[in-house]
């Protein structure tokens, strides 16, 4: 389980919270903007803990180029993993050697340090994850991550509602890695119940900005 902050309206009284919630819970790990790395790092103080940065967050729409800079650069920062939202207007044009070029200078980039791709299950067809997540086993990305959770849909009242990542996305992306690689669900993850389906569904991490409600409800 990893917890994260995400949104822009939150100060650093809480990147402090959910760094003692971490080291308290025990989080696999917790994912953060770069410019809230040198908080983390104050705050823990030599501790342990595994701090993802996110790069290219939340719409992946930047070069090659661009991405291995910021990842460089959160790396110098602090970051011991990293996580990127992919370029998804090339995944739905099925421009698939642009994609492999994108995962090639993150993961070079990133050197040994755990590179993660977020795909958006929710945009995808079916035979865009299988594609997409075949080139990130073959660039060597160590986790897909199956969305970022930001995005809505109108639901019957026109009211927009976020979209949370289900089951069935995770048997997608779980089939289609083949086990090369492993699978983060992500999106709107709130109940102890919604996380056992995931984990029932193939997941190989869960991570949610409410891991800490979470663990503290799990029996």
């Amino acid at each position: 389980m990893g917890g994260r902050i995400l949104e822009s309206y939150y100060d650093y009284a809480h990147v402090s919270n959910l760094v003692y919630e971490a080291l308290d819970l025990g989080f696999e790990c917790i994912q953060v903007f770069p410019n809230m790395l040198p908080k983390v790092k104050e705050v823990l103080n030599g501790r342990g803990l595994e701090v993802c940065a996110v790069v290219s967050y939340p719409h992946g729409i930047f070069l090659p180029e661009q991405k291995a800079f910021e990842i460089k650069d959160a790396i110098e920062a602090g970051a011991t993993q990293i996580e990127f939202v992919v370029h998804n207007i090339n995944v739905r044009s099925g421009n698939w050697e642009l994609v492999r070029d994108e995962f090639r200078a993150c993961r070079q980039a990133a050197g040994s340090h755990v590179l993660k791709a977020i795909l958006e299950c929710e945009w995808l067809t079916d035979e865009m994850i299988r594609k997409v997540c075949g080139i990130a086993a073959e660039e060597k990305i160590d986790r897909v991550c199956t969305s970022i959770g930001v995005y809505t849909r109108p639901d019957e009242n026109k009211n927009d509602m976020l979209i949370g990542v289900e089951p069935e996305d995770v048997r997608k992306v779980k089939a289609a890695v083949q086990g090369k690689v492993k699978v983060v669900a992500q999106g709107n993850i709130d109940s102890v119940s919604k996380c056992r389906e995931l984990l029932d569904a193939g997941a190989d991490y869960i991570s949610s900005e409410f891991a800490a409600d979470i663990l503290r409800s799990w029996e």
